[in-house]
C-alpha cells in the first residue's frame, strides 16, 4: 500500500530538514511518495526541500504564492498526491523508527479507517512551570487516546502526525480551505468524518517527535485568540450539535457540582463568567490581562503548579472568547 507523505510548511526552511531526515531513515519495503507544501514561504522553504535527497530521489515541491494556511496546504498536497494512504506531517515531526511501517500495516489491517498516530513532546530546553503545563495537558490526551484507542472521539484528531485513506480524505472534501488562520482545521475534518462514518483509530505504534511545541506563554496566548476567531467562523457553519458545543461558545447547561472533578467545575465556571460581555472584557483589558499574568508570574516564583495551571487555562480562555467576540482587533 503506497504511503504519500504531505507536509505543509510555511517558513519552515529551518525546521524540514530534520523532518526529511528521518523519513528517510525509516526502514521500507517501497519507496514512499513526499510532497513538501511550502505555503506562502519566504525563506527558501521550497529550495531546501527540492534540495533534499531521499535514497529514492528527491521530495517533490508544490509551492502557493502567498500564504492560503494549513488546510489549503494539506489539500494541495492531497490533490498531488500518488499514493493510497496520505500521511500527514508537519513541519516540525521527526519520525521515530518503524513509523511508516505502523502507517502500512494500520491500514492494510482496517481499511477505510483514519489513524491517529502518536506524537511525543520533545524537551522543554529548561524545567518551568509552563513547561511542566504542556506535559501534564499532553499525558492527559494520552490517556484519553488509549482509552479510546480503538474509536476516537473528533475532539482529538489533530492531523500534525495523521493517516487516512486517499479517497475518504477526497469523499469529506478535505480540509476546510475557509479556515486560514490558526485552530480547529483538524478537528474539524475529524468532525466531518465522524459524520461520514469513518473511523479514527489511535495507533501508538506510529509516533513521532514534536520538535518545535516548546513555546511560550505569551505565544500560546496570541494562538489562542486566533483560534477564537476561528471557532466564531465554525460555530456560524455548525450552529447546533457536538461541534458546536465542543467550542464551548454557549454557556455550560450544568457545572457538574458533586460530580466532576473541581478543576472541571470552576474550568465551566469561568467558562460562563467569559461568556459575560462585562467580565471579559475587565479580564482582557490592557490593566486587568496584565493583572492577572502577574498573578501568574508571581504563582510561578512560589511554584504553585496548580493554582498557576488553572490560571493558564483561564488567560487561555480569556484570549479565546476576545478572538471569538472579535475583540482583539
Amino acid at each position: 500500500m503506497r504511503l504519500s507523505i504531505v507536509i505543509p510548511s510555511r517558513n519552515g526552511a529551518a525546521r524540514l530538514p530534520e523532518t526529511l531526515a528521518s523519513i528517510g531513515a525509516q526502514e521500507l519495503d517501497a519507496p514512499v511518495d513526499v510532497l513538501v507544501v511550502s505555503d506562502g514561504s519566504s525563506d527558501g522553504t521550497a529550495e531546501m526541500a527540492a534540495g533534499f535527497s531521499f535514497p529514492w530521489g528527491a521530495p517533490r515541491v508544490l509551492a502557493h504564492a502567498r500564504g492560503q494556511g494549513r488546510a489549503s496546504a494539506c489539500n494541495s498536497g492531497l490533490a498531488g498526491a500518488a499514493g493510497e494512504v496520505i500521511v500527514v506531517l508537519d513541519d516540525d515531526m521527526t519520525l521515530l523508527p518503524g513509523a511508516l511501517r505502523a502507517h502500512a500495516a494500520f491500514h492494510a489491517a482496517h481499511p477505510g479507517t483514519a489513524m491517529r498516530a502518536r506524537i511525543t513532546l520533545a524537551p522543554f530546553p529548561r524545567d518551568a512551570c509552563f513547561a511542566r503545563f504542556t506535559a501534564r495537558e499532553e499525558a492527559e490526551q494520552e490517556a484519553l487516546l488509549l482509552r479510546h484507542r480503538e474509536d476516537v472521539p473528533f475532539s482529538l484528531c489533530l492531523t500534525g502526525h495523521f493517516s487516512a485513506p486517499k479517497h475518504v480524505l477526497e469523499e469529506v472534501g478535505g480540509f476546510d480551505a475557509t479556515i486560514s488562520r490558526y485552530g480547529f482545521e483538524d478537528i474539524e475534518l475529524g468532525y466531518r468524518l465522524s459524520r461520514a462514518g469513518v473511523r479514527l483509530r489511535y495507533e501508538p505504534a506510529a509516533a513521532s517527535l514534536h520538535r518545535a511545541h516548546a513555546i511560550d506563554l505569551s505565544t500560546y496566548l496570541e494562538r489562542q485568540g486566533e483560534a477564537g476567531a476561528v471557532a466564531r467562523q465554525l460555530a456560524e457553519r455548525h450552529p447546533e450539535g457536538p461541534f458546536r458545543a465542543y467550542l464551548r461558545v454557549d454557556p455550560p447547561r450544568a457545572l457538574g457540582l458533586g460530580r466532576d472533578p473541581a478543576g472541571l467545575v470552576a474550568l465551566r465556571l469561568t467558562n460562563r463568567m467569559l461568556l459575560r460581555a462585562p467580565v471579559r472584557r475587565a479580564l482582557g483589558s490592557g490593566p486587568g490581562f496584565a493583572a492577572l499574568l502577574a498573578l501568574l508570574r508571581a504563582g510561578e516564583a512560589l511554584h504553585l503548579d496548580p493554582l498557576v495551571h488553572f490560571g493558564y487555562h483561564v488567560a487561555r480562555d480569556v484570549r479565546y472568547f476576545q478572538g471569538y467576540f472579535g475583540e482583539l482587533g
